[in-house]
């Protein structure tokens, strides 16, 4: 028979279960690759961190840092990390050299891709025929400038001299007048637009999409391996709210950005916030399966008809819940 002090203590914690709060969501583990250098894809990623957005949307996000371009996708290839940001036509041919990886969110627009020189007699791309440029070949904004090339009558390697470096290298290659012109991207493009009042941007990368594609386009997308997907689909609902929240936090609190940055990636402090202001870099976290996927679709078709890349990727390229 149960007595009334074992009644009583039934009751206590029958009261305890329904009051007791639910148990938070446990995070998820996700690996996203970083570059160590001043970044679209880092600065991002760095705000994220130091918010604390990742905890705050159910993630527990663990960077990974990588000196050069090529180890960066190299890890997502091999699956050393589940995510990088990748342009869309890096990922189309990853894709199609069988690296199971899909486009999954929007993350910035073209307009940090600049072509920067201080010839007054080179006023646009027709005009570096015959001369040089820095920039880096491996990168997904070259691609974006190969195509537009192409769309001029220009092939770069062949009718335009290219030398091969990344933004630090390709500032210095202009500074000491080695080349005619740089392809460079934020936050390196206002750091070189700095450093001589004679430089000018003779292209960016929004104008040329524009030119191409009569629509804009996106300078990178976020890449994500097919088993991180199949292994956690409820992360990428998750993964949507948390870059979200970065680009907010950037848009409102932009003095607080630019001091993150300065910090992780040793930016000198104003310049992230003088690139944000100038409307020169554009973070916009969409989900590529609503509009966005017949513009990212575009994006990997004009490739093709331009002769840059073979063919088309297979529509799981892009990722449908």
């Amino acid at each position: 028979m149960m007595t009334v002090r074992m009644a009583l203590s039934a009751l206590t914690l029958a009261s305890a279960l329904i009051t007791r709060p639910a148990p938070a969501e446990a995070p998820i583990r996700a690996k996203i690759a970083r570059l160590a250098f001043p970044s679209l894809v880092t600065m991002m990623v760095d705000v994220v961190k130091d918010q604390g957005l990742d905890r705050k949307n159910g993630i527990d996000l663990e960077v990974q840092s990588y000196g050069a371009i090529s180890a960066f996708y190299a890890a997502l290839a091999t699956g050393e990390v589940d995510m990088t940001v990748a342009g869309p036509h890096v990922l189309q041919k990853m894709r199609n050299e069988g690296v199971p990886i899909k486009a999954v969110f929007t993350y910035a627009r073209l307009n940090a891709l600049a072509v920067i020189t201080a010839d007054p007699a080179v006023r646009s791309i027709a005009d570096l025929k015959g001369k040089s440029i820095a920039a880096d070949m491996g990168s997904s904004e070259y691609q974006i400038l190969s195509i537009y090339g192409r769309a001029q009558g220009l092939v770069f390697g062949k009718d335009i001299t290219v030398v091969q470096a990344g933004p630090p290298l390709a500032r210095t290659q202009l500074q000491a007048k080695r080349v005619d012109a740089a392809m460079t991207w934020e936050p390196s493009a206002t750091l070189t637009l700095r450093d001589n009042p004679q430089y000018r941007v003779i292209l960016t990368g929004d104008t040329a999409w524009r030119s191409i594609a009569r629509t804009n386009g996106w300078q990178l997308v976020l890449a994500m391996r097919e088993d991180f997907l199949r292994r956690s689909p409820d992360a990428v609902l998750r993964l949507l709210r948390m870059f979200q929240d970065g680009q907010r936090f950037i848009q409102t609190n932009l003095d607080d950005a630019d001091r993150i940055v300065s910090g992780t990636v040793k930016l000198p402090p104003g310049v992230f916030k003088e690139a944000v202001s100038a409307g020169r870099l554009v973070y916009e976290v969409l989900p590529v399966w609503e509009g966005e996927r017949r513009v990212i679709w575009d994006m990997f078709k004009v490739a093709v008809d331009h002769g840059y890349l073979a063919k088309l990727p297979d529509e799981g390229a892009i990722y449908q819940p």
